[in-house]
């Protein structure tokens, strides 16, 4: 304890505050993730072989998105390879 902390009890130490803060931003409950990408109808492809299909799209998105929340959404953080 410091001699300002011994004189004033209230004055907490810099350790102290960044310890309670910590605890605070740590105990934080996190939003839910974003919904997955949303899966194309049948009709939204139109069967041309276009170079970037719907479907290419939709796939690279839920790449993306399983990358970051995993493949059920509920846990944030890259996926090992």
């Amino acid at each position: 304890m410091s001699a300002a902390e011994e004189k004033n009890p209230s004055i907490k130490s810099e350790t102290e505050r960044l310890g309670n803060n910590q605890e605070k931003e740590g105990g934080q409950k996190q939003p839910p993730p974003p919904p997955p990408p949303e899966k194309p109808l049948p009709d939204d492809c139109c069967g041309s072989g276009c170079v970037r299909c719907v479907w290419d799209i939709y796939y690279d998105e839920l790449e993306a998105y399983n990358n970051l929340y995993g493949a059920d959404g509920s846990k944030p953080g890259p996926k090992d390879s």
